[in-house]
């Protein structure tokens, strides 16, 4: 072959697999892109949700940490469920797992042996329990809103479009659906949050011994009280005078500015 016409071809050679890998760049790209926005939470503008009776104002500040603004506590409780599926559902989908000892459903096999040790402890048999025979019809009511504001969300989203992390659990498990939130998967989270926090077991134990020997004035001094006169908390009086109106004893409310920026705090990167 002359080497014009291989030069010639090779030239092509090299173009064409310049081009497919300039293309393999921008639409894998536009592919990360387009996933791990899919997720974001809406900020601007309304949304309709069955089962509110009025509505409801969502704000966020500069760093995007939501307010919610109602005029009962069930529509309180159903918008925050709807805000907090928007921001993490994925973490809320893999903690009741863990919760409920099913890890191995969403990530495999090598999850069993977790599982079993979660069951054991059975923080979601005692969760179940509590629901149907402790807890008052008033917190029921308040679980019952907050799971209805979960799944209000979820019916208008899957996939990628709930979190990006379903996209990567995708390609591993293409089976898996996350099930509708229930006001049981709320509660069997304080069991895991009780183990949690257990890390001042010994010190607990430690006083009850002291209160036999000790006075509760000596006690005091060992194990003095939180400074709230020089720590005050941060949030004391945050939502003074930025209470949400009802429109009426509807099906449906509406959720006014869902994710809006409060006009008071600029965002990130703005002056």
């Amino acid at each position: 072959m002359p080497a014009k016409k291989r030069s010639r071809r090779t030239r092509l050679i090299v173009i064409t697999v310049v081009l497919l890998l300039v293309a393999g760049v921008g639409g894998g790209t536009f592919w990360t892109v387009s996933t791990v926005r899919a997720s974001f939470p809406q900020t601007t503008g309304s949304q309709q949700i069955k089962g509110l009776s009025g509505t409801v104002n969502v704000k966020r500040d500069g760093n995007g940490i939501p307010q919610i603004y109602a005029g009962t506590a069930e529509d309180l409780f159903l918008a925050q469920g709807y805000v907090h599926a928007q921001d993490r559902f994925w973490e809320m989908d893999v903690r009741r797992h863990m919760t409920a000892g099913r890890l191995s459903e969403m990530f495999g096999d090598k999850q069993v042996e977790t599982d079993a040790f979660l069951r054991t402890l059975g923080w979601r048999r005692v969760a179940q329990e509590e629901y149907d025979k402790k807890l008052s019809a008033s917190t029921k009511k308040y679980l019952d809103a907050y799971a209805t504001g979960v799944n209000a969300y979820l019916k208008e989203r899957s996939g990628s479009g709930l979190s990006v992390e379903y996209a990567a659990l995708g390609l591993v498990n293409a089976d898996y659906k996350p099930e509708p939130w229930t006001p049981v998967d709320s509660v069997a989270w304080l069991k895991a949050m009780a183990w949690d926090l257990r890390g001042n077991l010994r010190d607990e134990i430690d006083r009850a011994l002291m209160a036999g020997r000790l006075s509760v004035r000596q006690i005091e001094e060992l194990y003095p009280g939180y400074p709230f006169d020089r720590n005050e908390p941060i949030v004391d009086g945050a939502g003074d005078g930025n209470t949400g109106s009802g429109d009426g004893g509807g099906d449906t409310g509406n959720v006014g500015g869902v994710g809006a920026p409060d006009q008071g705090t600029p965002d990130p990167g703005t002056t």
